[in-house]
């Protein structure tokens, strides 16, 4: 236990916060936990970034997947984050800190942190009050396309920091994609479709989305291949240049990572965007049947534990125009047709359903 009292706070200088008591506290000097990155906050090492190009080395640093574990009996949570610039600034990016509370087996939300602090702050900062003095199991969500320097948590001078508790299924599911993988259209970072399925089913994950950048490099493949995983999920599709390149890296890439995890389930899925009227539906039909087809050939060589999602059932018919943000990634209403869809395989795989 970590009593928080003003004699080990941090003096964080500029703040737009000073009613209540605050005692701000470096979040990588208390209990809490951090998960889904490499290290405090980047989400692979630099050199497999480098090695893989200059779109994921800059996206490397943002804080994508990102969350902090911990409970406290404060009535309120400040967080100060010490940022870069913002890398993106286009369609739905989130920029908030998303609150849950883990209670009688369920995650509810109880704040959502959004910050504001005008022109020239290189912070982002923020208050969210809670409803009476309690012990609370909280999971933070770190804002999508966030370039954190130092994170700070300010808690009511008195309380207490403990460990968060761990999740119900401690190995991670490792997803690996694009923009839709990242969570570009969410309107909030606990709103992605890896972030669904964690609630759902109380398991660790890795969000190794790359907006624009994820093509199946052999760097990238090669390190996903060391991580230990439940499941992978395989879902590029949208960000191979062409169908043509789809179709020469996307069974290759799932070879060179069998290679080296002969046994972890993967899930293979196309895009779901497949009735995008902007798309050419020869192009999304190829890019279709690449994936399929390298489904079937992983089966045809005994893979027994190798699925695929066709991305074009992803959307229910008669919601599909109102589950996009801009026609190619998906809304909230998007990406909770994508978690109950990939759930289902998920939860027949780390519950012993399948």
């Amino acid at each position: 236990m970590m009593k928080i009292t003003k004699s080990i706070g941090y003096d964080i200088g500029d703040t737009t916060i000073d009613a209540g008591d605050p005692v701000f506290v470096d979040i990588s000097d208390t209990p809490a936990a951090l998960y889904g990155l490499y290290k405090p906050y980047y989400r692979i090492p630099d050199d497999v970034a480098r090695a893989t190009s200059p779109a994921v080395y800059d996206l490397s640093k943002t804080g994508t997947g990102g969350r902090f574990r911990f409970q406290t009996d404060s009535d309120y949570l400040v967080i100060h984050a010490e940022v870069m610039p913002i890398l993106n600034d286009g369609t739905g990016i989130s920029k908030n800190f998303d609150i849950f509370e883990y209670r009688d087996g369920h995650y509810y939300t109880v704040g959502s942190i959004y910050p504001s602090q005008g022109e020239g702050k290189r912070y982002l900062e923020g208050r969210s009050r809670f409803n009476g003095v309690r012990m609370r199991d909280l999971t933070v969500y770190i804002p999508i396309y966030l370039n954190i320097r130092r994170l700070f948590i300010a808690v009511r001078d008195g309380s207490v920091l403990l460990p968060g508790l761990e999740y119900t299924h401690k190995t991670p599911i490792v997803f690996y994609g694009s923009s839709i993988v990242h969570g570009v259209g969410a309107s909030r970072p606990s709103c992605t479709y890896p972030a669904i399925i964690s609630r759902r089913y109380d398991t660790d994950y890795i969000n190794l989305g790359f907006a624009g950048a994820a093509k199946c490099e052999p760097a990238i493949i090669d390190y996903i291949s060391t991580l230990k995983m439940s499941v992978f999920v395989y879902d590029y599709d949208h960000n191979a240049p062409s169908p043509a390149y789809l179709a020469e890296t996307h069974y290759a890439g799932y070879k060179r990572f069998r290679a080296v995890q002969p046994d972890t389930p993967v899930i293979m899925a196309s895009k779901p965007d497949y009735y995008n009227p902007n798309v050419e539906i020869e192009d999304a039909e190829a890019r279709r049947q690449t994936i399929l087809e390298s489904y079937a050939k992983g089966v045809a060589e005994g893979d027994k534990n190798l699925y695929v999602i066709d991305g074009s059932t992803f959307y229910e018919p008669e919601y599909r125009e109102e589950s996009t943000a801009d026609g190619c990634h998906p809304n909230d209403v998007g990406y909770l047709q994508m978690a109950k869809k990939f759930g289902a395989i998920i939860d027949g795989i780390i519950n012993g359903k399948a």
